[in-house]
């Protein structure tokens, strides 16, 4: 057996015992339809892997190490697969959130920090009506760290973690830095927009975007709001019932470790004699952006941005210009809506086809930054070497139905069924769990090269 088969192997045995422990934990859970509790959010993901999680061992990664001693080669694996980063909801008032257990009191507490800093009660959004009954729409969304993460950790490190008891909440560093690092590239897109599409909106938008004082005195003000974030906030508290443990459960480290991983044991051995120090299993996968339950965004603490009170998006090109950001395989063709501007505002009357643009919206956030909004984004932590992180998206559906991983913008304007169609939620609220592509391997040393 190669090393190649057998990692594969393993990797599939290691979500095996992932899956018994997350069908154990649905079963403590039960929710109703239309909403989803985190035992179940394990479950799905897991289920879901063999779609999702594209796995390959693509070489091996050289890194020198050295010591008094002198100096020694270390090699690990190159790996590249998906990694279910966030649960992105969209919801229109947050006692509607589908997530039960966690994304419902972090809305409600949210609404009342968003209303804090606008000074202003935070109105709930409408539900989205069907096709011939309504255009604009509006939503909030949050995204926050998929648990499945703690799956992992358990089977890597051979210790349990603690479900969280607080949620920290995103601050404004990444705000602070647009002016310097995000607006000049703004400008540069402007640069480049072809000038058979300048008009007098355009000219306008351009100009904006050119010296865009008044914007910017805003932003610089937003620090000041931090008094009434923090009052509002206070402690947001335990979300999870008071210090709750996986082992409350009945799941132990046991129950993970002792499973039969067969090939395992071969690999080990062939690694340990190729370099001395061997492969652990956690090195056998590229750690996520994202721990488990950290809140990344929260549309109500970005009132001020996402309900365009600081209309700061509309200085992009994409959210003038509709063929620039659409959420499609074929943007001439397209029939879901645009990425930006990146605010709860959106023409769009399928409301799974809505909910799905919103997702993107996030996603494009909290996957850079400097971007102009409060939030939180997605990094990778130290020890591994990444040769790419969000070079793909993909998308799974968890709520009101469960769906392998998709891609959005299929062009569906000549079929006979619109995408989401048979999967809307009676609530308006929707659950989804965002997948990125990731290619690593583990640090040993200072990086010199792959192969291949």
């Amino acid at each position: 057996m190669t090393i190649r088969t057998a990692l594969q192997l393993l990797a599939r045995r290691c979500l095996l015992a992932a899956l018994v422990l997350a069908l154990a934990c649905s079963m403590a859970f039960p929710a109703r339809a239309d909403t989803i509790t985190t035992p179940m959010i394990l479950t799905k993901t897991i289920a879901a892997m063999p779609s999702c999680l594209s796995y390959q061992v693509k070489g091996i990664c050289f890194f020198l190490y050295c010591t008094l001693k002198g100096c020694t080669i270390r090699t690990s694996i190159r790996i590249s697969h998906y990694v279910p980063d966030a649960i992105v909801s969209s919801y229109h008032e947050p006692l509607t959130h589908p997530w039960l257990d966690i994304g419902k009191p972090l809305a409600a507490t949210m609404s009342a920090v968003g209303a804090a800093m606008m000074g202003m009660p935070v109105d709930a959004s409408s539900s989205s009506a069907r096709e011939h009954r309504e255009m604009a729409t509006f939503k909030s969304v949050d995204a926050i760290g998929n648990p499945a993460g703690m799956i992992l950790a358990a089977l890597t490190s051979g210790t349990l973690p603690d479900l969280p008891s607080a949620f920290g909440v995103p601050g404004v560093g990444e705000l602070m830095k647009f002016p310097y690092q995000e607006l000049p590239s703004i400008q540069q897109q402007w640069l480049s927009v072809p000038g058979t599409l300048t008009n007098n909106v355009l000219a306008g938008a351009a100009s904006l975007a050119k010296a865009p004082s008044d914007i910017l005195g805003k932003i610089a003000a937003i620090p000041g709001y931090l008094g009434k974030l923090q009052s509002a906030v206070g402690n947001v508290g335990s979300l999870m019932n008071a210090g709750m443990k996986l082992g409350d459960l009945g799941i132990t480290v046991s129950k993970l470790t002792g499973v039969d991983l067969g090939p395992l044991q071969s690999v080990m051995q062939i690694a340990q004699g190729a370099s001395g120090g061997g492969y652990p299993l956690g090195s056998l996968f590229c750690p996520g952006s994202a721990s488990a339950f950290t809140l990344h965004f929260q549309s109500d603490l970005d009132s001020l941005f996402w309900r365009e009170l600081i209309p700061v998006e509309m200085l992009y090109p994409a959210s003038w210009i509709p063929t620039m950001q659409e959420v499609s395989k074929s943007p001439a063709l397209s029939t879901w809506g645009g990425r930006y501007p990146r605010t709860g505002k959106l023409v769009q009357s399928h409301p799974v086809k809505a909910s799905a643009v919103y997702a993107e919206r996030v996603a494009s956030i909290i996957t850079r930054s400097a971007q102009p909004h409060i939030y939180a984004p997605l990094s990778p932590g130290g020890g591994f070497k990444y040769f790419s992180q969000f070079s793909g998206r993909r998308w799974q559906m968890l709520s009101p139905s469960s769906t392998s991983c998709i891609e959005f913008g299929d062009n569906d304007s000549l079929s006979l069924a619109s995408f989401g169609d048979f999967k809307t939620s009676s609530t308006d609220g929707y659950v989804w769990n965002l997948w990125h592509n990731y290619d690593c391997c583990q640090r040993r040393g200072i990086y010199l090269f792959s192969v291949p």
